[in-house]
């Protein structure tokens, strides 16, 4: 008697890496990623507990500290708050929403692009620079203790 290994989600990982229902999980993971932050804003009547782990064990801010509530002070129109954050917020939600409206465009026109864009080798200056940035954003949240 064989005995099948396979993992019973195989199936669900296969088809979520298939046109379109990864780019409907896309979308769907942006709208809900945004309504959770939203939804936490109202909940916790705008006071923030920080749920990074590194600063958690360590006491020191990583470089993605800040991003909640950056999003939510750019959501509210607040742009130096945001800055003060995290200054990676507003470039972060500029590629979002592009990727947003480039996912929906994909699922529209049955041309999946954008997946076909991200999957494309970046070069070394660019991971330079990127890393350089980070870097940059993880001294600011030091400085500012965020």
């Amino acid at each position: 008697m064989a005995c099948n290994t396979n993992n019973p989600f195989d199936f669900l990982i296969k088809k979520s890496r298939q046109y379109p229902y990864n780019t409907l999980i896309a979308i769907v993971s942006i709208i809900a990623g945004y309504t959770i932050l939203l939804f936490m804003d109202y909940s916790f009547n705008h006071e923030y507990k920080t749920v990074c782990p590194f600063k958690l064990i360590t006491g020191i801010p990583c470089p993605g500290c800040g991003m909640g509530r950056a999003s939510i002070a750019l959501i509210h129109g607040n742009i130096t708050h945001s800055l003060y954050y995290n200054i990676l917020c507003i470039p972060f939600t500029l590629s979002v929403i592009a990727a947003f409206i480039w996912l929906i465009k994909d699922l529209l026109t049955g041309y999946e692009s954008f997946f076909r864009f991200i999957r494309r080798p970046v070069s070394k200056k660019y991971l330079i620079l990127l890393f350089l940035i980070i870097i940059l954003t993880w001294i600011l949240n030091i400085y500012h203790q965020i």
